[in-house]
């Protein structure tokens, strides 16, 4: 077993600051202590010798002889330079220990150092110059503080606290907390693995018998990630299928992408939207050659084969560009895609957005739409993307000789 360095977090700290009383103790303790181990003879020799410099007369015979003043006056020294380090390197002195009291960095609950500890001392004793009363209210400031923490202001010069040092490491006594980037180990219990739990099936690609997915459950502690409710994955094109995904691991969101040397920012950079709860999906009956949509700035459009919806697409052959008027940059420079085939299907595709597509259906279930992965539409399905969205208006009219797709 390796032992503990001296400033290493201290993982037996309750996580409960310590009280004023129990505070005011321990100092009392480390006094009676200084005081008893050589302080008590130079208090007694400085007081005589200051009341007869007051009174104007010379100072008489030294009460106590001069070797024992000059042993006592060292012994008090290394004791308080003791106290000093032990604090420091520690996180408390003799009266702190008896006490159950630790003195330690606020956010690596760490020993706050013989540095720190000094200054701290500092700013009580600087309370005395305000009218020789000061210090007690530099002392009494821990019953200032509004966040409950009774960090007084010396406390906050040097950014520690005072907490209680746990008595007990049964039922969470002990709170540990630990440093940034430092990870508990993984006790008994998480190490055994538990079963994948099966998703429930959703789609017609599940009723047709095809591939089941399975969730790796959560360690044990952490809660289970509840879906939102009537997420569901849409079918795919035959001649695009693909397995059924957890729409659950897929997100929404993705980092915004590299800016192009010499492209406008307002053209390029996408700034991340709030979610939008106030789109309702509104069926509409209907029939064209091609998809009708219909966006939230109440463009009608009819997409006949490919149409690339964002910003700023990038023109090309056989391709309908659809730019979205966006002042808040939600939407990306190209965000999806919307197409049609000629057995009757519609489908939206995202192209790698910052944001995100959502595809809202008439019944209420919603579909993440992964990137470059066709979602299906339906009549009245409503997509969300950025700060804008457009309506499934009407289906294609199939072509002769081909049924739809169900």
């Amino acid at each position: 077993m390796t032992a503990r360095t001296p400033t290493s977090p201290d993982d037996r700290l309750d996580d409960r600051p310590a009280s004023l009383g129990r505070r005011f103790l321990a100092v009392l303790v480390d006094q009676v202590v200084l005081l008893v181990l050589g302080g008590g003879v130079v208090v007694v020799a400085a007081l005589r010798v200051s009341t007869a410099l007051r009174d104007g007369a010379a100072p008489a015979a030294p009460v106590v002889p001069v070797p024992l003043l000059v042993a006592a006056a060292v012994l008090a020294t290394v004791v308080t330079v003791v106290q000093w380090l032990a604090h420091g390197r520690l996180g408390w002195t003799l009266g702190r220990r008896l006490l159950g009291v630790r003195t330690v960095d606020v956010h690596s609950r760490r020993p706050v150092g013989a540095g720190r500890v000094l200054v701290r001392g500092l700013v009580v004793a600087a309370g005395a110059l305000v009218c020789a009363v000061g210090q007690y209210v530099v002392l009494l400031s821990p019953l200032l503080d509004r966040t409950g923490r009774r960090r007084g202001w010396h406390d906050r010069a040097v950014d520690a606290e005072v907490l209680r040092a746990a008595t007990s490491r049964r039922g969470g006594d002990v709170v540990r907390r630990h440093v940034a980037g430092a990870g508990a180990a993984p006790g008994p219990a998480a190490a055994a693995p538990r079963p994948p739990v099966p998703l429930p099936a959703a789609g017609p690609a599940a009723a047709a018998g095809g591939p089941q997915v399975t969730e790796s459950p959560a360690p044990v502690g952490t809660p289970p990630a509840t879906p939102a409710a009537g997420l569901v994955l849409a079918p795919l094109h035959p001649q695009r299928s693909a397995p059924d995904l957890d729409t659950r691991a897929i997100p929404a969101v993705r980092s915004s992408p590299t800016l192009a040397f010499g492209l406008a920012p307002e053209l390029e950079t996408t700034r991340p939207a709030a979610p939008r709860t106030d789109v309702v999906p509104e069926p509409r009956t209907g029939s064209t050659p091609g998809l009708r949509v219909a966006f939230d700035d109440g463009r009608v459009l009819t997409v006949e084969r490919l149409a690339l919806v964002g910003r700023n697409p990038s023109p090309g052959p056989g391709l309908q560009v659809v730019r979205v008027v966006d002042p808040t940059r939600s939407v990306s420079k190209t965000h999806l895609q919307l197409a049609v085939d000629s057995a009757g299907g519609a489908w939206v595709v995202d192209r790698g957005s910052t944001n995100g597509t959502l595809v809202t259906l008439p019944d209420g279930g919603q579909v993440v739409c992964p990137v470059d992965h066709p979602v299906r539409l339906r009549e009245g399905a409503v997509v969300v993307f950025g700060d804008r969205s457009l309506r499934v208006v009407a289906m294609p009219v199939v072509a002769q000789g081909r049924s739809p797709v169900a």
